[in-house]
Formats: structure tokens, sequence, C-alpha cells
């Protein structure tokens, strides 16, 4: 049987490896708010919808609106459908590494229109030459209608059936987190509530460790 000092120590790793989470919003005005995002490994990216039935797919940055290879990356399906506030449903996406990596909405033309993001940019790969290329095709591609490379869990932000946040962010670095929330977020999204509940407990266990 585990003793408490193993179990304690195995809980502290445990809360102080744990990732941050990152709000993106894909707003009512279709875009992606915020549109650039700074993420470490083990960070959970989790999209929330408005108006109206948006999708966001990891794409290929040499062909805008483009999924990537089958089987890789992450694809949010059309299960976000709302007409007021946000969905009842968020699509959360965990970070396996850092390469800069675009996403976009597979609605329509919202990729062509602008609603496209970033993740990790770098020199060469930017959200605003990303963009430019997608704004001349006509429509995006879509990896089908089943979501894969995340899960959909309820969405328990309070601010879920609120009105709209208003315009996303259109590019660089940032950008507001849209709706509200009790424990407030940096400028890439980032909850910081919930980051300094996990250093917190681990700080905790850590302590009573060292106690015994």
């Amino acid at each position: 049987m585990p003793s408490v000092k193993s179990l304690l120590s195995a809980a502290a790793l445990a809360c102080l490896a744990s990732g941050e989470t990152i709000k993106i919003t894909a707003t009512s005005s279709n875009t992606f708010d915020p549109s650039t995002i700074t993420a470490s490994h083990g960070d959970i990216l989790e999209f929330h919808f408005e108006p109206k039935n948006h999708s966001v797919v990891s794409g290929l940055y040499a062909f805008p609106c483009t999924p990537m290879q089958l089987g890789t990356g992450f694809f949010s399906g059309f299960s976000f459908n709302t007409t007021d506030g946000e969905a009842d449903k968020v699509f959360r996406v965990t970070v396996n590494g850092t390469e800069p990596t675009p996403f976009y909405s597979s609605q329509g033309n919202e990729c062509s229109g602008g609603m496209v993001g970033i993740i990790n940019p770098s020199k060469n790969q930017t959200l605003a030459d990303f963009k430019k290329r997608a704004s001349a095709l006509a429509r995006s591609v879509s990896p089908g209608r089943t979501s894969f490379g995340g899960e959909i869990a309820d969405n328990d932000d309070d601010s879920s059936n609120s009105t709209s946040s208003g315009n996303g962010s259109s590019g660089g670095k940032g950008g507001s987190s849209g709706g509200s929330s009790g424990s407030g977020s940096d400028k890439d999204g980032k909850d910081n509530g919930s980051v300094s509940l996990s250093v917190s407990i681990g700080a905790l266990a850590l302590a009573m460790l060292m106690a015994i």
C-alpha cells in the first residue's frame, strides 16, 4: 500500500505539472478571440462558440483553409449551434508540442473571410501571412462531420448565457478572451484562476510532504 508520503509527492507533482487553460472564442462576428495564441506543451485550448454554427480545424500553414493530414490535428465538428450567447458545449484540445499551428473555421467561407488563428507563430509563420493567403480562396475544406483530436465538454463558464462579447482580435499577439470570468485571464486568454488553484494545491502538498 502506498505511503502517505508517496501519495502526497505524486499529488504535488501532478498539480505543479498541470497545464494552463486558454479560452478562445469563435465569435458571432466571425473571428477567433484571441486569434494569436501562445501555448506550452500540456496547455489546454478551450474553444467557446457564439452564433452561428462555427467550427475549428487545425490547418496546414502552406495551404490555408485546408486541414492537417487525416488522423492528425483536431476538428471540433459542428455541434455548437447557438442563437444567443455561447453554446452550452466547448471543445478542448491538449497542446502537444510548440510548433506553429494555424486553425480556422471550416463553416462556409468563414476561413477566407478571416476566421483564422494561429498557435505559437514564428518569424516565418505569421497570422497576417496566413490570413492574406486564405482571403484569396473561395471556400475552406472540412475534414468530415465528426470531431477528433479533442473532447467536447459542458460549458462551465458563467457567461455562457450572456450576450455576445463583441468583436474579436484580428491579429497580432493577445486579444481579449471574450465573455466574463470570475477568475480573469491574461492577454493570451490563459485562465489565471485555475492555474493559481493548481499551484496552490501543489504547494500545499509539498509543504505537507516536507513536514513528514
